[in-house]
């Protein structure tokens, strides 16, 4: 099948479910293939066409390397019918293949402001990073203590001085876009698509010393 047709035959699965459940006994739920709470024989054979349509159509995706196919096709699955554990396994997969199609890694300068990595982070694909290296804060300052700049703020006072962060650009005005903590590591769904750009959280970068080797993973956008 086609891409192109990717919408519309999702769109048919999920109408299809979505007419199954509906038609079922009061207080019951979809089931999957086989299961023996649908008794109807009628029913029962609409609920296997539909549930035998929608494996091979995302079965078909995954053979092609269509990940994003397969992916709105098992989440479709796992929405109409939350327990079937091949939709469910099937999800879990293309998310791990999701998160590891793409690699690249990356020198981040403790020095350096915001640093672009050149990796496009697509929304809802599962990311991985991962930081190796140390490199050495240098800030002195008074009593007062040192004040973080709004534009690198993420607004959490747990992040210690030092900590890699990053930032996925999305829009040109950066001042309303918010940075986020990475750490040694860290695994999560991209809320948006753009650019990731990395640094060290700091109030001064310019007398910092040492880098740190970042591995980004996922499915990387095209410019």
């Amino acid at each position: 099948m086609s891409p192109r047709y990717l919408s519309a035959a999702v769109v048919l699965l999920v109408v299809g479910f979505t007419s199954i459940a509906s038609a079922q006994r009061p207080g019951r739920g979809a089931r999957p293939t086989g299961d023996s709470s649908v008794s109807d024989p009628e029913l029962l054979g609409l609920h296997k066409e539909f549930v035998s349509k929608a494996e091979k159509l995302a079965a078909e995706y995954e053979r092609k390397k269509n990940l994003d196919g397969a992916r709105e096709v098992y989440e479709s699955m796992t929405r109409l019918i939350p327990e079937y554990e091949a939709a469910q396994l099937g999800l879990k997969r293309i998310l791990n293949a999701q998160s590891t199609q793409d690699r690249k890694v990356v020198e981040v300068q403790a020095n350096r402001d915001w640093q672009d990595t050149q990796i496009i982070l697509v929304k809802g694909n599962p990311v991985h990073i991962e930081a190796k290296g140390t490199w050495f804060v240098v800030n002195e300052t008074d009593a007062d203590g040192l004040v973080i700049p709004k534009e690198i703020d993420p607004k959490n006072n747990k992040i210690k001085l030092g900590t890699l962060i990053g930032m996925i650009v999305s829009q040109p005005d950066v001042s309303k876009l918010k940075p986020f903590p990475i750490g040694n590591g860290t695994d999560f769904i991209a809320p948006e698509t753009g650019r990731l750009v990395l640094r060290m959280f700091d109030v001064e970068p310019r007398d910092n010393k040492g880098s740190m080797s970042v591995l980004v993973q996922s499915t990387f956008g095209r410019p």
